[in-house]
């Protein structure tokens, strides 16, 4: 399997269990997400990037 199709897989199980928990990933998440499928980000800046839009810090 190709890194991209990897991390293709990554981002479709993450969505799933967001459905698992009766949550919904926004656009702005999704867009997120598609920067990380096709390597222009790595997973640590997902999180951050994420963490920042709903004002987590992580010490």
């Amino acid at each position: 399997m190709k890194a991209d199709e990897q991390r293709q897989a990554e981002v479709r199980q993450a969505v799933a269990n967001e459905r698992l928990e009766n949550l919904v990933v926004s656009e702005e998440s999704q867009r997120i997400a598609d920067n990380y499928i096709v390597g222009k980000v790595d997973a640590k800046q997902v999180a951050d990037q994420i963490r920042a839009r709903y004002g987590i810090s992580v010490k």
